[in-house]
């Protein structure tokens, strides 16, 4: 009989965890603890995976010392939660956004290291069929040099969304509305796709919807090899768009939700560049068929990466070290709009602390004198 992973829940009544329950029940693991500050959610989640439960996450810690920890709770408390699981001696998979900043994303690594312990992150989305395949013809280099990326999404909320939970929308609640609740995977996917950018300049004001973060965001990105990008994303837009596209010198892709498209190139287009005779001419295209994996993009493919992780030593999908970069994009575009100056990568990472801090301050103080 196989082993199965023994997991301990954390923030197990949030709502996310309609999306964990189905790969739970579809993973090598059993619930045998879970724990949510609110006693009725606890109790109720207990029932569900008739297991013990815990209002407490460190006594919880303390008590069962559970092989591996999934994090579902508030955003805000992502990192003090998942050092003191590593450190307790727990494998951790998290829940996006790793944490609100940067520097407890460094923390959180750090730990994973200490303990000798997996942290990985839920990225589901880089399982997606579409990703997978892109990523390989990325990583092949049949797309030649990267020279330009376009990613632009609709994440459309109505008011009603915010109203649902006070820490919604809020710097003290998740740190950012729309960069780090909407967007973290789209900012996972750039940076799992063509690297972490050198630089960043970006405009993010809040547009429509009454919260103290923004709710669209317009950046412009540069890599290091030169390659540039632009990110546009909004939850006071809609249309239902999700497009993203990379072009190289040896062709294009356009990636959709369940389809991919490739384009290839000829010629590379650098050296048709040097060699045509025809000054207006461009280099032909063939559509290459590309076929997809049997992966899902849904959570059940990073609890069973997580399981086969720690039983047989799986390389994780989504590991702390490449999912801290979407973070540090994101905390970049913030800190780009607040200053109005471009952003250089590797982020200062006090000077980052020091303006959630002062923005957060500043939303508590507005929100007192309400």
């Amino acid at each position: 009989m196989t082993r199965r992973v023994q997991y301990a829940l954390i923030g197990a009544g949030a709502a996310v965890r309609r999306m964990h329950d189905p790969a739970i029940a579809e993973t090598e693991c059993e619930v045998i603890a879970v724990c949510d500050h609110r006693e009725e959610r606890a109790r109720k989640a207990a029932e569900h995976f008739n297991c013990s439960w815990y209002t407490d996450y460190r006594e919880m810690l303390d008590e069962l010392r559970p092989e591996a920890v999934v994090i579902m709770a508030q955003h805000k408390v992502h990192a003090e939660i998942a050092i003191a699981a590593l450190r307790a001696g727990a494998h951790v998979l998290c829940e996006k956004p790793m944490a609100l900043q940067v520097a407890d994303a460094d923390a959180m690594n750090q730990a994973a290291a200490q303990a000798g312990r997996l942290l990985a992150i839920n990225y589901q989305q880089r399982s997606r069929p579409e990703i997978v395949a892109a990523k390989r013809i990325i990583d092949s280099g049949q797309l030649g040099k990267i020279q330009h990326i376009d990613v632009k999404t609709t994440w459309t909320r109505a008011a009603a969304y915010y109203q649902a939970n006070e820490w919604r929308g809020s710097w003290n609640g998740e740190g950012g509305a729309l960069l780090m609740n909407q967007t973290p995977h789209d900012m996972d996917l750039i940076c799992w796709l063509v690297g972490m950018p050198a630089r960043v300049h970006a405009w993010a004001p809040t547009i429509f919807h009454d919260i103290s973060p923004s709710d669209t965001v317009q950046a412009m990105m540069q890599w290091p090899g030169g390659a540039m990008g632009v990110f546009h994303a909004s939850t006071a837009e809609g249309g239902k768009i999700n497009r993203f596209e990379v072009i190289g010198t040896g062709g294009v892709i356009r990636i959709d939700k369940g389809a991919l498209r490739f384009a290839r190139f000829d010629q590379d287009l650098y050296d048709f560049i040097v060699t045509a005779q025809d000054g207006f001419s461009h280099p032909g295209m063939q559509e290459v068929e590309t076929e997809l994996g049997p992966e899902t993009g849904k959570h059940e493919d990073i609890h069973r990466n997580f399981c086969n992780a720690i039983l047989h030593g799986e390389a994780l999908v989504a590991d702390g070290p490449s999912s801290l970069q979407g973070l540090e994009l994101a905390n970049g575009m913030i800190a780009s709009h607040c200053s109005g100056k471009t952003i250089d990568f590797p982020l200062d990472r006090q000077a980052y602390a020091e303006l959630l801090q002062r923005l957060q301050d500043e939303e508590a103080q507005m929100e007192r004198q309400a």
